[in-house]
Parts: structure tokens; sequence; C-alpha cells
């Protein structure tokens, strides 16, 4: 019987969750490119690692939503 609680991620699993967001922040990837579902029990940690990774990773000129020009 399910409890609804998913697995604990390993140390491991939570570095490539990491490591793929910043790749993806870093590439200009949309954050649609989670490879985690956040719906799956067993995935809620991971896609929230990536999704908090992703945020804190994307350069400054498009954290506010896209790119600016810089006079």
């Amino acid at each position: 019987m399910s409890t609804g609680q998913g697995r604990t991620p390993t140390t491991q699993e939570l570095a490539d969750a990491r490591r793929s967001a910043k790749l993806a922040a870093g590439n200009g990837f949309p954050p649609g490119v989670c490879p985690y579902d956040p719906r799956n029990a067993d995935e809620q940690a991971l896609a929230t690692v990536w999704v908090a990774t992703y945020s804190d990773a994307l350069p400054d000129d498009t954290a506010a939503g896209g790119r600016e020009e810089k006079a």
C-alpha cells in the first residue's frame, strides 16, 4: 500500500539533477525541459531541486524574463 510519499533520492541523483539544471539554464533552454515529473511521487524531490537550481543558474540578464541589452 502506497502512502503517497516518494522515495528519497540518492546523493548522485541530486547531483545529476543539479548538473542537468545548470546545463539547461546555461544553454538557454526553457524550464519546461525539466526531465523530472513533479506529479510522480518518486520524482518530486528531484523536480524541486532541478527547478530551484535552474532558477539560481539563470544568467542575470534573463532572470527578469527576457534578455535586455545593456548600454
